[in-house]
């Protein structure tokens, strides 16, 4: 089921706004060395919060609160097997999650500002720069 074209339409027009400023930020932004040591600090809070406190609690809970055990689960081994495993690839994926976001979005935001700069995607390379 599709919206109408018309709340589209107004939706893109509410969020015009708010585009045209964080393409202003983007375009504009300069990194000084104090606002790269408040980012690091920032990034290295979430990716900390992100690909260890959550997985580790995840861990918890599918064991202590859920049983999701090896063995003696209150299942069958078959069903106490899978549960196991099922909670081994959730905790895989909240961390692989973040860890690639704090990758891969760097490298979005990069390539946007220099789209929006009309900077080359190309580098010089070889010699001095």
């Amino acid at each position: 089921m599709s919206a109408p074209p018309s709340m589209l339409r107004r939706l893109q027009e509410r969020a015009q706004p708010l585009i045209k400023r964080a393409e202003t930020f983007v375009r504009d932004f300069e990194w000084t060395w104090t606002k790269a040591v408040i980012a690091a600090l920032v990034l290295w809070i979430i990716g900390v919060t992100g690909m260890m406190v959550i997985p580790s609690y995840w861990l918890y809970l599918a064991d202590q609160k859920l049983s999701w055990r090896a063995t003696g689960c209150g299942h069958s081994d078959t069903v106490c097997f899978w549960l196991f495993k099922a909670r081994d690839a959730v905790a895989a994926g909240l961390y692989t999650g973040p860890f690639v976001t704090l990758i891969v979005a760097p490298y979005f935001v990069q390539k946007w500002r220099r789209r929006l700069r009309s900077e080359s995607e190309s580098r010089p390379v070889g010699g001095y720069r």
